[in-house]
């Protein structure tokens, strides 16, 4: 399914379903729909999928249990810290250099700072944010379906994360994907108890991965109308998966799922 049309997830899902004969129909405008079959109606949100626990969506959303989960399983975190003081800020702060402070249960790109110097932290409410060491490098995205990869792509960034961005959407093919972080976020995926999750990496100078954070939610948009590369249907590997839990299908010759 191509799509030129950067559509919100809740319209994607709703139109791939009208394609694919499922008779779908709006409980709410543009965020919650209902497909009726034989088994019974299946209600499809935007902002919640089915396919993952309270729990999953819970410690997911939290990024400093997302932290202490990663931590406790040996996985490539970034070194981190929850201060519940400005000395303890502070401390991290000389510790790092230079740092990234974010609100525990933010979403997207909204109040994320970039930190350098103590003066830049006063007034700030610590214990609502958590610190991380600032990275740079290369962010890609790994999106997981039932512990396999189904799309991957590079998020670029015209400047930084402080501010209103460009942002592109480089997709790869398969044969471009890294095996082993497909096979790293497949176990992310495990641990936290999420079925559908996107694993956001940094990759930094060196090659080394490390796992930025995961989101239970990701946007469609952006596989189904990337800025460039192969674009994958992921509305209907979703919706297969809601009403089926059937196994996805792996990549064609050309290396691309859609």
């Amino acid at each position: 399914m191509g799509a030129t049309k950067k559509l919100g997830a809740a319209e994607l899902l709703y139109l791939r379903a009208e394609q694919m004969g499922l008779k779908p129909c709006w409980i709410t405008p543009h965020g919650l729909f209902v497909i009726t079959t034989e088994s019974g109606e299946h209600y499809i949100h935007d902002a919640r999928s089915a396919l993952n626990s309270h729990v999953g969506i819970s410690l997911a959303r939290n990024k400093h249990l997302t932290r202490l989960i990663l931590e406790r399983h040996n996985l490539p975190n970034i070194p981190f810290a929850r201060p519940k003081t400005l000395e303890e800020a502070t401390a991290f702060l000389h510790a790092q250099q230079k740092i990234i402070v974010k609100p525990v249960r933010g979403l997207g790109a909204h109040d994320i700072r970039i930190v350098e110097h103590t003066d830049q932290l006063a007034g700030l409410q610590v214990s609502k944010y958590i610190f991380e060491r600032y990275i740079a490098g290369r962010e890609f995205r790994y999106l997981v379906l039932n512990d396999t990869t189904i799309g991957v792509h590079e998020s670029e960034y015209g400047v930084s994360v402080e501010a209103d961005r460009m942002l592109r959407r480089i997709s790869y093919p398969a044969v471009e994907w890294d095996p082993i972080l497909m096979e790293l976020s497949a176990r992310v995926a495990h641990v936290l108890g999420l079925k559908f999750a996107a694993v956001d990496y940094l990759v930094d100078e060196h090659g080394k991965a490390h796992i930025l954070e995961v989101n239970t939610t990701p946007g469609l948009k952006w596989f189904h109308a990337p800025t460039s590369g192969p674009s994958v249907d992921v509305a209907y590997h979703l919706l297969n998966a809601l009403l089926t839990e059937t196994t996805i299908e792996q990549p064609t010759e050309d290396g691309v799922i859609v």
